[in-house]
Formats: structure tokens, C-alpha cells, sequence
């Protein structure tokens, strides 16, 4: 009976080590997904309404009710990229744009009707009631080599590249771009955010 009893706990035991193990080895995998993850995507909270409704943003810095996304850091946009912008200017801002053209491209706004290349560019992602015609006019120009031309898809309200302040922006100046995944996924990844995190990270700050 005693053999049995010490065959039992050395099962038990042994049971138990296994699933210590298993444990250990499942929460080392996620601290390492985590660090990759980190050094891949950093997380955007949106504030401002100069991307809406693609990206809905809170009022203000101190108010909650904006969109999260992941980005990934990367240097190398394309055209119709949402890219989150280190501006390196006296506005001392981080921006969220979409890129819309880069160097050599010809642009122009035409009554809120985009022009590339000297063709009509659909934009689904930009509303109606954002594009006031008689308002988002743009001389046509020539987008210098090493830089792009950016907009927010709410072109009655972005300061973006249209503006003296930035104008048309190095490509230096990605920080990322908004992974489409993300995006595809911004309700829930939204949702997730909200729920584990009590406090807002950094905002992006005024106007966008």
C-alpha cells in the first residue's frame, strides 16, 4: 500500500511539473512575441478630427473616445499610405496624414476632386461632408524629389501639406505607416486598448 501511495505522488507530482513547464514555456513565448511586437509596431491613439471618418480622434489631449492603431515603423511609404509624420518643426508636433503623391508626382485639388498625374484619383475614404469643393482647392505642383505630398481624408479641416507650415514633407520625416491589419481590425484593436489601459499614452497635440 505504501509503494502505491509513493507511486501516486510521484505521478502527481510529476503532472505537476509538466504543467509548470508548459506554463513557463507559454509565458516566455509571449514576453518574446511581445518584445518582437514592440520592436515592429508602436501603438497610435488618434486625436483630432483631421483624419475622420477614416480615424475617428478624441477632442482633445485629455479626453477619451479616440481611435488606437499599430504602425509599423518604416521610413518607405507608398501613395495612399496613412503614415504617422515626425514633423522636426517649430510645431514640435506628430502628425497623421495619408500620403497622396511623392516626389515627381504632379498633384493638384481641383474643387475637392484629386488629381495625380494628371488623373481623377478615387477616394472612397474621403466623405462628402469633409470636402467642402469650394474650399479644398490646390494650384497643381510638382512634388519635389525626397518628399511627399500628404493630406487628412477630412479636407475641410487638415493643416497638412496645402499649408505654409508643412508643405511637402521629407520622407525622412516617417515615423510609420498604419498597418493595414490594423485597420481592418481598429474596432477591436480599439476595444483591446481601452480595456487594458487606464490611462491615455502620448497624444498627438492641437490641430491636425
Amino acid at each position: 500500500m505504501q509503494n502505491k501511495s509513493f507511486n501516486v505522488k510521484n505521478k502527481s507530482v510529476g503532472v505537476l511539473d509538466t504543467l509548470l513547464s508548459i506554463l513557463l514555456c507559454v509565458i516566455l513565448v509571449a514576453a518574446v512575441l511581445r518584445v518582437a511586437f514592440g520592436i515592429a509596431y508602436f501603438r497610435v491613439y488618434i486625436v483630432g478630427s483631421s483624419m475622420s471618418s477614416t480615424l475617428i480622434g478624441a477632442p482633445n489631449k485629455d479626453s477619451r473616445g479616440g481611435d488606437y492603431v499599430y504602425a509599423f515603423r518604416s521610413s518607405n511609404p507608398k501613395r495612399g499610405d496613412i503614415v504617422v509624420i515626425d514633423t522636426k518643426t517649430n510645431t514640435n508636433k506628430t502628425i497623421i496624414k495619408r500620403v497622396i503623391a511623392l516626389g515627381g508626382d504632379t498633384v493638384e485639388l481641383k474643387e475637392g476632386v484629386l488629381y495625380l498625374n494628371g488623373e481623377v484619383v478615387d477616394e472612397p475614404y474621403v466623405s462628402d461632408k469633409n470636402n467642402t469643393p469650394s474650399e479644398n482647392s490646390y494650384a497643381q505642383i510638382v512634388v519635389p524629389e525626397g518628399t511627399m505630398f500628404c493630406l487628412g481624408d477630412n479636407r475641410d479641416v487638415s493643416v497638412d501639406s496645402r499649408s505654409e507650415t508643412y508643405g511637402c514633407m521629407p520622407v525622412s520625416w516617417t515615423a510609420g505607416v498604419v498597418a493595414d491589419w490594423s485597420m481592418s481590425l481598429k474596432g477591436a484593436v480599439t476595444a483591446f486598448n481601452c480595456f487594458i489601459d487606464f490611462t491615455l499614452p502620448e497624444m498627438f497635440g492641437g490641430k491636425k
